[in-house]
């Protein structure tokens, strides 16, 4: 929990002082589990930095984000997961 806290903070550290020069969005599915069949988006963007461009990977879902590992496999859709499950907490 405490290296979420700290990426996040990092994060938005380093995005006030740095730009977007690309971004991909790519429309993805969860594949199985109580969420089968949920649409979520993963959103790619390259940063451009003060100390050079990185690039942030992110699941997208009805508007809320967390950061994933694209190259991890299956990261991206247990953070979907975990995401949905998040924004069906917020409202039931």
């Amino acid at each position: 929990m405490k290296l979420k806290i700290i990426m996040i903070t990092a994060m938005l550290l380093l995005s006030g002082c740095a730009t977007v020069s690309n971004e991909t969005r790519i429309p993805a599915l969860v594949k199985s589990g109580f969420y089968e069949g949920e649409r979520y988006e993963i959103r790619r963007r390259l940063i451009d930095g003060p100390s050079g461009a990185y690039e942030q990977t992110s699941v997208v879902y009805k508007g809320l984000a967390r950061t994933c590992v694209f190259d991890s496999p299956n990261d991206c859709e247990s953070t979907a997961e975990r995401l949905i499950e998040e924004y069906d907490e917020m409202f039931f």
